[in-house]
């Protein structure tokens, strides 16, 4: 159960971060801004980590512990809350 719900999240964070590289991508496309540069090389790095994640999750499920998969499944809803969060304010 954990497992998919971890897995669950590492593809909703995934989608979020890419809505998130859609926004900076048309506010550089607007300001020119070094600063949404910046913001686009961070949520790519944050793509490439959870995309990988992904990948980890689900080749290597039959290596995990109950324990490590609970916890792991914990700290991917607090990121896909961060995310959320983060999308919401860049929205406005």
């Amino acid at each position: 159960m954990a497992e998919t719900l971890g897995m669950a999240l590492h593809a909703i964070n995934v989608i979020l971060i890419l809505a998130l590289l859609y926004i900076y991508l048309q506010n550089y496309t607007k300001m020119k801004s070094k600063y949404t540069i910046g913001l686009m090389f961070f949520a790519f790095i944050l793509l490439v980590q959870s995309v990988m994640g992904l990948y980890f999750d689900t080749t290597m499920v039959m290596y995990s512990t109950s324990e490590a998969t609970s916890i792991a499944t914990l700290l991917e809803a607090i990121k896909a809350v961060s995310f959320a969060i983060l999308l919401w304010i860049s929205w406005e």
